[in-house]
């Protein structure tokens, strides 16, 4: 989504059983399996989910939305204008570039298979004042965002779940810069390490912490939807907390969890990934 909320306070927080580490979570220790220095081998469980040649596996949200998606060998900032990401070569390799190119404002695209569980590996670049998200089983956002300086993250800002938790140090690069998320997604516990430093560990994507305008809309929201979908939160001094139900994080696909695709957001500006990489678990 666009436009950056101001960070909250940290918070640790019990509900019954289940205990959520707040909004600005942060891991101990590095998540289990990551995958080794040496690479994503296949038989170790890895494969691919972009070609390198076009969208083969993928699939467009809007299928009416300008093409603005293309692969490419490498990306680097136009220097007439620091917020898009221009082409180089035409892609084909495996370490080749898929790209929400032009202005951005396109479409999402998801892969045509259906995952579960799994390590999610992959490389994205941003340019300027640029926004795009990695939805876990098209539900459940990663926010991509030019965060870079920010002294302080907030909700809508890289590494956030979106609108639920944010990340304690801002470990975003400059505009340009390649950067690199692996993501652990079992059962309803997500592990984020961003740029090689963990974020989450282990974190109940069923709660969190939100800012007043997400809390007040979601809250209307409730009325007209089955109750799998309803939030249960609260406003504690100040802070807007609980149960965010069973659905995902704004602008996800519809309906409860469940297996879903990996969906790249490519409607809010231009960005780039490479090296998309993922094993089932």
């Amino acid at each position: 989504m666009s436009i950056p909320a101001r960070g909250q306070t940290a918070v640790l927080l019990l509900f019954g059983c289940a205990t959520l580490v707040g909004a600005s979570a942060v891991a101990t220790e590095p998540p289990r399996e990551k995958p080794s220095a040496q690479g994503f081998r296949p038989e170790d469980g890895w494969k691919p989910l972009s070609n390198g040649k076009d969208l083969s596996g993928w699939t467009f949200r809007n299928p009416r939305a300008k093409k603005v998606w293309v692969a490419c060998d490498e990306v680097r900032l136009d220097p007439a204008d620091p917020a898009r990401l221009i082409p180089v070569g035409k892609g084909g390799s495996a370490r080749s570039v898929l790209l929400c190119g032009d202005d951005g404002r396109g479409s999402d695209i998801m892969t045509t298979e259906s995952f579960s569980d799994y390590q999610l590996h992959l490389e994205f670049n941003v340019p300027k004042g640029s926004n795009s998200g990695v939805y876990n089983r098209g539900l459940f956002e990663i926010q991509v965002f030019d965060s870079f300086g920010k002294p302080k993250l907030g909700f809508h800002d890289c590494g956030a779940l979106y609108e639920r938790a944010f990340p304690r140090e801002n470990l975003a690069k400059p505009p340009g810069e390649w950067q690199s998320y692996d993501i652990t997604l079992k059962g309803k516990k997500l592990t984020l390490v961003w740029n090689g430093k963990p974020v989450y560990q282990d974190y109940d994507i069923r709660y969190g912490e939100t800012d007043r305008e997400a809390f007040e809309r979601l809250t209307h929201e409730n009325a007209n939807k089955p109750e799998a979908l309803r939030v249960r939160l609260r406003e504690d001094n100040g802070r807007y907390v609980g149960y965010f139900g069973e659905g995902g994080t704004r602008s996800g696909l519809e309906g409860p969890d469940r297996p879903g695709p990996i969906l790249l957001q490519g409607d809010h500006g231009p960005v780039a990934y490479r090296n998309i990489r993922i094993r089932p678990l």
